[in-house]
């Protein structure tokens, strides 16, 4: 089976990278490996949603995966979800239940629930708790339901795992307000020349880095699930 992975950065991923010794394909943000006779294939897609749709389409026309996982960070809808808590979303509920077995197996927080994904970042707990009304989703993110389009076109299986980096009572807007899309530099070049930003600065990055930790873990879990000799195919 070939099984196809996204994420924006290797960052997100790094529990992945480690384990397979990913190597660099054709392109920059193209690499591969194999577990159990299954090929694996991590698109990059980068921080910028209208480079990463094309990124995406162009990997699922070129290499065609059986399984498609759409990994990265969430912001909480729901004030149940914790920082690192890993939400679970497919069309194909089976799909869903077996990654959930998955990370229940290896004790990794996770939330069975709807993502809804917008174009630009949702910085208050206002206009997340507008969202959630509006959607019922439990998290929200950039690419998920994007992805998943691009598969369903393709009849494609898709699977959505995304790491909670920051609460539903988070107020990003002083480091990330005024950003159409996550540019890190500027976003640096900001912090850097606004010292009261630094507290919510420095709780941003460990929260990112800890929902990462959980991702990478939770994603290698679902890999090994789905790559199991005996079974191959996700059920």
């Amino acid at each position: 089976m070939r099984i196809g992975l996204v994420a924006e950065v290797k960052w997100e991923v790094r529990e992945v990278c480690r384990q397979l010794k990913l190597r660099r394909l054709s392109a920059a943000h193209l690499w591969g490996a194999t577990l159990q006779q299954h090929e694996i294939r991590l698109c990059l897609s980068g921080m910028v949603p209208t480079i990463a749709k094309e990124r995406v389409d162009r990997f699922l026309d070129e290499v065609k995966p059986e399984l498609m996982i759409s990994s990265g960070l969430a912001g909480a809808l729901q004030p149940h979800l914790s920082i690192g808590d890993v939400i679970v979303q497919s069309h194909d509920p089976s799909l869903a239940a077996s990654a959930a077995e998955a990370l229940k197996a290896r004790q990794i927080p996770f939330h069975v629930g709807s993502l809804v994904t917008v174009s630009q970042p949702v910085l208050t707990s206002a206009a997340r708790r507008q969202l959630a009304s509006n959607t019922n989703a439990i998290a929200v993110d950039m690419e998920s339901q994007t992805i998943a389009a691009l598969c369903r076109e393709r009849g494609i299986a898709c699977l959505a795992l995304k790491a909670v980096s920051d609460g539903i009572d988070d107020d990003l807007s002083p480091v990330l307000g005024g950003f159409d899309i996550i540019h890190i530099p500027r976003i640096a070049l900001r912090v850097l020349t606004r010292p009261a930003t630094w507290p919510l600065a420095v709780r941003l990055a460990k929260h990112s880095h800890l929902a990462a930790d959980h991702l990478g873990h939770a994603v290698w879990a679902v890999l090994t699930r789905f790559a199991q000799p005996a079974g191959g195919k996700p059920s």
